[in-house]
């Protein structure tokens, strides 16, 4: 069994390779919450807020290394606003989650 990856380092990891220019009025938030890598994406347009959340909540028995996670999330990222329109919040007012 190997030790649980560092979520710190792979939060710079993201910061790091996150160099998606998104539009003006978009929100990219990451963060460490416990034994989870989150990155909250919102966007208030004029009926309701939108966005996804991205998060990661790595096994001991992680393969992967905390820059290639951190690398992994922020293509995810991007790929997604890439899309443009954000998704608006389900009914239960949560945001489409996507685990990487």
């Amino acid at each position: 069994m190997t030790a649980r990856l560092n979520l710190h380092d792979a939060l710079t990891a993201f910061r790091a390779a996150f160099t998606y220019d998104h539009p003006e009025g978009v929100t990219v938030t990451p963060r460490v919450e416990g034994g989870i890598l989150r990155v909250e994406v919102r966007t208030q347009d004029v009926n309701t807020l939108r966005g996804f959340d991205v998060v990661a909540e790595p096994l001991e028995s992680e393969e992967r290394d905390a820059l290639q996670l951190g690398e992994d999330i922020a293509r995810v990222v991007e790929q997604e606003l890439m899309y443009g329109q954000l998704p608006a919040a389900g009914e239960d007012g949560a945001f489409r989650r996507i685990v990487v």
